[in-house]
């Protein structure tokens, strides 16, 4: 997977936000090439995360491929950024259906 993410934006602050909180995780060690194992997270960790990361962006995250694929954190947040732009596209969908 990619690590190319955008780590300074504000939808990646606040999935780092999640990750340190639900990981309790130092926060300043929170880099894109960070990987699970860099941060001491096992996966019952990973488990809290993404149940933090559904709570706070009213997603569901499934159990697929790209989440098994995940090796560092610049991936978590690659994810989950698709996930969370494509349900405010479906969001959107659904209110323009709406609205007509």
């Amino acid at each position: 997977m990619s690590t190319t993410v955008d780590m300074e934006s504000p939808l990646a602050q606040q999935i780092i936000d999640v990750i340190a909180r639900e990981g309790m995780v130092d926060r300043s060690k929170i880099t894109a090439t960070a990987t699970l194992e860099d941060l001491g997270l096992q996966s019952i960790d990973m488990v809290m995360i993404l149940n933090g990361i559904e709570e706070k962006f009213d997603i569901y995250v499934p159990m697929d491929e790209s989440i098994q694929k995940i090796a560092n954190v610049g991936d978590v947040i690659g994810v989950v950024s698709g996930l969370v732009e494509a349900d405010a596209q479906k969001s959107g969908a659904k209110q323009q259906g709406q609205a007509i």
